[in-house]
């Protein structure tokens, strides 16, 4: 049993609080840390008085898609969860996600800092699917939460990271935390800006946060060619892309999606904010209140805010 000291709202949050589909009783709030108020019998890492993260899905590790490093599709791993949910005051962790997904806070690691464990370790796995390599020049089109969470796993990769927004504010946070290259693509474009910011060569890979049919086109242009393209964002139900399928056989692109995390990328990111080679704090914009939580979906909503973590 953890009670949660710190708990991030996600984008995922919102669509399931806002899709056409939504229902009653739908679990919110998974990027929490907190501290252990009881454990069960057979519990041997953890005791009373530990600060503790945890994700709040767990694959089996044995089925075809976990064999084959798509462990976010496991069958297993969706029907999993914590009880209630993050945005409670304590919440039960069950055995596999002891056993696998959970990690000890470090003496001088916050909780507001861990919370960050679970977005973070999507963000590494963004990376690692786009077969990142040191020395490559990746952009990351949108500098919201998670576009600055990947910006910074490409840095922590050793790659060289080009921001992309139209907001001004979020540029200069993408400066910052070690940016060197933050853009408002907003008069020349996508393609435009980031061939100028290559001299021409184009970047080797880019990560979207945001996607559209004319972010995706000028995705395409502005790769090299064997370059990759992930893409990091939902979209609306129905929604379609058209590419350019000679272009992309003939120059040998790669277009990849992410979705959520694995054991292995949140033990790389919890070391990463263990070890501060990832700096979350500046991200946060807004501390409130469980008992404010409309407050928070409000701000995000409305894209005032880049980070809202609770607190009880």
């Amino acid at each position: 049993m953890l009670e949660m000291k710190a708990c991030g709202l996600c984008g995922t949050d919102l669509a399931k609080l806002f899709q056409p589909q939504a229902s009653a009783g739908v679990r919110l709030g998974h990027e929490f840390a907190g501290v252990v108020r009881a454990v069960g019998p057979e519990v041997i890492r953890f005791a009373p008085g530990d600060r503790v993260t945890a994700a709040h899905h767990v694959p089996c590790g044995s089925c075809w898609a976990c064999r084959h490093g798509s462990e976010s599709m496991c069958p297993q791993f969706k029907a999993t969860n914590v009880d209630p949910c993050g945005f409670a005051e304590l919440i039960r962790i069950p055995r596999l996600h002891v056993e696998r997904v959970a990690f000890r806070l470090p003496d001088a690691m916050t909780y507001e800092e861990a919370s960050f464990t679970e977005p973070l370790a999507c963000a590494v796995r963004a990376v690692e699917r786009s077969q990142v390599l040191p020395g490559d020049r990746i952009a990351v089109v949108g500098a919201g939460g998670m576009g600055l969470l990947i910006a910074q796993a490409l840095l922590a990769r050793g790659a060289d990271a080009i921001v992309l927004d139209i907001a001004e504010k979020r540029l200069a946070l993408a400066r910052e935390l070690g940016v060197r290259a933050a853009a408002n693509p907003a008069a020349a474009g996508v393609r435009k800006t980031l061939t100028d910011l290559t001299d021409g060569a184009g970047v080797d890979g880019v990560v979207l946060t945001v996607v559209n049919a004319g972010i995706l086109e000028d995705a395409q242009r502005a790769v090299r060619a064997g370059g990759r393209i992930n893409v990091f964002a939902g979209a609306v139900e129905g929604a379609r892309l058209a590419m350019d399928l000679v272009d992309l056989y003939h120059r040998e692109l790669t277009v990849v999606s992410t979705y959520s995390s694995t054991p292995a990328t949140l033990a790389e990111a919890h070391a990463l904010l263990a070890e501060r080679r990832v700096r979350v704090s500046p991200l946060i914009s807004h501390r409130l209140p469980l008992d404010a939580f409309d407050e928070g979906v409000r701000l995000q909503r409305e894209g005032l805010a880049t980070k809202v973590i609770y607190h009880p």
